[in-house]
């Protein structure tokens, strides 16, 4: 038997080399699930799965030997730190495995698993694996079976388990989770490196048998794969993992001297906008409008590979954006960008007119006879690759790409349909026995490029980073890192290798679940898109179950992207209440977001001011911590509306707000001869107060000169009309005073009426609204009120 200290958890390892106890530091407790196996390391070659028969201990040196069947010897280093133990493999003697596997470590506790950071709680004990190289990949082997008792997914029905997982949370695969269930309860931690100097055959992204090329270098290599393991409280799971980043020379990224996954930096909201060099100082002060200090272009490339900036937007270039960084930095703006990461556009260099030797191949085969540089069917030895399921059919044949529209269905085999020199490059005649590699591509309309052209990206992107001084980036597309064969260390090696060039401070996310080790690199996830919804409906969920991914993850919350919108046939113009209501969820959650608005919204719509004040006074109240945890519970709920105002310096206003359904009037529903009018029952959950209201005009079967004379509210005894004429696509805004305010379909100020009184008191309670107005235009528009009302506020204070 062995015993290891790692920090508050002693560690037994038994004479067959299995993980037999994991405690508290008292002993008092064990956590392994002594109902499954539970090796420190199994060896894989082919589908075999070997386990250890032997172990031995030199106290020596510090070095156990693990034993065996087919004579394997793997020796690996053990280390006892203050608050964590190491392992690390120096050495495999007689065999040559094709993979190493750390685990999985089976325990019994499953309160909250981490998949990511490699984390799981039981209780207020939690119990770590951490990745310590960029060749240990936290996760299993893809194209082996799982062992029998792991978790078909992380979530496994519809009935919360003990872990409170709900089927929203099935975020990812297994393969890429380095925590997970186990059934019956439990939970498993695991990691594995591979053999990668050897070509394989194997599951890769999308397609289960793929080609995938050897590797060169240390990192090829199994010995070197290094993993810490650590116990203890729950409230020192970050401290410990910190002390092992400082430790065991891990990333350790800071914002202003402070460790990124404890900064307030980490969540910072920015906004999203196309700017350029002649429109970043409007785009600065938008920025500062809203009170926040990053502003970020969405797509700011010509090409993905070369990443050449738009010279619409940037005329020098690099240089050009090294201007608008620093006029940004001047005012207290970071400025960041937005990449595909390793997906590599058809009009990129590395593409045409002379494809590079590095773009990854699905598979490749030979030529059976010579084509010239007009034939239109090509004859290959091997047809796998060509029939593989991908977005398109490209191949490569030395310096031309083709375009081929199917495979012959017998011997002998023929790409027919050929079209010769696509993207730009040129026909040639080809001989017998060339190769013919099909590319790897995406309907994105891309292709991506193999382990050793990706290093290329990387120092493209990291230098650009670093030259140009921008302090954000969004690895989007992230999974096309996957093409290259080598699963999370292909993720790995682009990601820290552009880390290595830009330095430390620089918030970065991703589009996907990274590698553990990438934990300790990427700031935070800010996963939510708004394209195509209501800002209230827009991946709702989504963003709402992310908010428990990054809570076991020990990840700062964001709660992702928000579109402001200008008015359009599908969608009205933001307002403020849809502003207020991301706003409330943000200030739960103590998550950032982003606000997406080209600069054409920008300008263009008339509350502009207003919905970046409101983020402003959010944000600061958010960022000075004032919430309560009842309140921020309060204000998590996806149903609820809020607005806050200020009230003095660090003082604020919370009011609860109810924001009606739609009212409708439509003249259709009228009878022959009966005034233009409707009656609507509405319930006040609050105190009686003034009549709050947006009226809408819209156009019925498209006609945009209609209007609406006279409207008018009546209820609780009081008429309010407003003498005035309202047009298609325009609002009428009454906020309890006896005027309203008419605003254009992008909410830019027309004009402000009068009414005939004061607005109408709402009662406590239910109650009748009664409308009316004039109809005119035909066809006839069709009217939309929502009523709002609100609750006493709530005086929030910083302390």
């Amino acid at each position: 038997m062995l015993n290891i200290q790692a920090g508050s958890m002693a560690i037994r390892i038994s004479d067959t080399g299995e993980v037999t106890t994991l405690s508290d530091a008292e002993g008092e407790k064990s956590y392994a699930n002594t109902a499954y196996n539970s090796p420190l390391i199994r060896l894989a070659t082919g589908q075999q799965l070997e386990a250890p028969s032997a172990a031995k201990y030199n106290a020596a040196s510090g070095e156990l030997t693990l034993h065996y069947p087919s004579g394997a010897i793997v020796t690996v280093s053990i280390a006892s730190k203050e608050c964590y133990a190491t392992f690390e493999v120096i050495r495999i003697d007689g065999a040559d495995p094709d993979t190493l596997i750390w685990g999985p470590i089976v325990m019994s506790i499953d309160a909250s698993i981490g998949e990511s950071v490699g984390v799981v709680q039981g209780g207020d004990f939690a119990i770590g694996m951490q990745a310590l190289n960029m060749k240990t990949v936290g996760g299993w082997p893809a194209e082996l079976e799982r062992m029998a008792f792991v978790q078909p997914t992380y979530a496994a029905s519809d009935n919360t388990d003990s872990g409170g997982r709900q089927l929203s949370d099935n975020k990812f695969d297994y393969e890429v989770s380095t925590a997970w269930p186990v059934v019956k309860g439990g939970s498993l931690l695991q990691s594995f490196a591979r053999n990668r100097t050897k070509p394989a055959h194997r599951p890769v992204w999308n397609l289960p048998n793929a080609e995938v090329e050897g590797m060169d270098g240390d990192d090829a290599h199994i010995p070197g794969t290094k993993i810490a393991l650590f116990g203890c409280t729950v409230d020192r799971v970050l401290a410990t993992i910190e002390a092992i980043e400082l430790g065991e020379g891990l990333p350790h990224p800071e914002f202003d001297g402070v460790w990124g996954k404890t900064s307030l930096v980490a969540t910072r909201s920015y906004l999203i906008t196309d700017f350029s060099e002649e429109t970043m100082e409007a785009a600065v002060r938008y920025t500062r409008l809203a009170g926040l200090n990053y502003v970020y272009h969405p797509d700011p490339f010509e090409n993905w590979g070369h990443f050449k900036l738009k010279p619409k937007h940037f005329p020098e270039g690099d240089r050009s954006l090294k201007r608008c960084v620093e006029l940004a930095e001047n005012e207290g703006v970071h400025v960041g960008v937005h990449t595909l990461s390793n997906f590599t556009t058809l009009n990129d260099p590395y593409v045409a007119p002379v494809p590079d030797e590095g773009l990854e191949k699905v598979g490749t085969a030979r030529l059976v006879a010579s084509i010239g540089s007009l034939d239109q069917e090509i004859g290959i030895e091997d047809p796998r690759p060509f029939t593989a399921n991908l977005f398109r059919r490209t191949a490569k044949i030395d310096k031309e790409l083709i375009e081929y529209g199917g495979v012959s269905e017998n011997a002998p085999w023929k790409l027919t349909g050929v079209k010769r020199g696509i993207h730009g490059t040129a026909p040639a005649p080809h001989l017998e026995g060339s190769e013919i590699g099909r590319l790897w591509d995406h309907p994105y309309d891309v292709v991506f490029p193999n382990i050793r052209l990706q290093d290329r990206f990387s120092e493209r992107i990291g230098g650009l980073m670093a030259e140009a001084g921008l302090k954000q980036i969004s690895f989007d597309g992230l999974e096309g890192l996957y093409a290259t064969g080598q699963d999370g260390y292909g993720v790995n090696r682009f990601v820290n290798m552009c880390y290595e060039r830009w330095g430390s401070e620089v918030i970065n996310d991703a589009s996907i679940v990274v590698p553990n080790y990438l934990w300790h690199i990427f700031t935070r996830f800010n996963w939510g898109e708004p394209w195509g919804a209501l800002t209230r409906d827009g991946q709702l969920e989504l963003r709402l179950s992310n908010q428990r991914y990054f809570e076991r993850n020990f990840i700062p919350p964001m709660l992702g992207w928000f579109l402001i919108r200008s008015a359009s046939e599908r969608f009205e113009a933001t307002a403020q209440d849809e502003i207020e209501w991301v706003l409330s969820k943000a200030a739960g959650f103590n998550a950032g977001f982003s606000l997406v608005a080209d600069m054409a919204v920008l300008e263009r719509n008339g509350n502009i001011n207003i919905l970046l004040d409101s983020v402003r006074v959010w944000e600061e109240a958010r960022h000075a911590q004032v919430f309560t945890a009842e309140q921020r519970q309060r204000l998590c709920d996806a149903k609820s509306d809020w607005h806050l105002e200020e009230a003095g310096r660090g003082r604020w206003k919370l009011y609860p707000i109810a924001v009606s359904k739609p009212f409708v009037c439509s003249p259709e529903e009228l009878q022959p001869g009966q005034p233009g009018g409707a009656d609507w029952t509405f319930y006040n959950k609050y105190a009686a107060q003034p009549l709050r209201f947006c009226l809408r005009v819209m156009p019925s079967y498209g006609n945009e000169d209609a209007v609406v004379e006279r409207p008018t509210i009546y209820t609780n005894g009081t008429y309010m009309t407003f003498e005035t004429e309202v047009a298609v696509n325009e609002y009428l805004v009454c906020e309890g005073t006896s005027e309203g305010k008419i605003y254009d379909q992008n909410w830019n100020l027309l004009r402000t009426v009068k009414t005939s009184g004061e607005a109408p008191t709402v009662a406590a309670g239910g109650q009748t609204l009664s409308f009316s107005c004039k109809f005119k235009g035909d066809p006839k528009p069709v009217v939309s009120v929502k009523v709002f009302t609100r609750g006493e506020p709530e005086q929030i204070e910083a302390i």
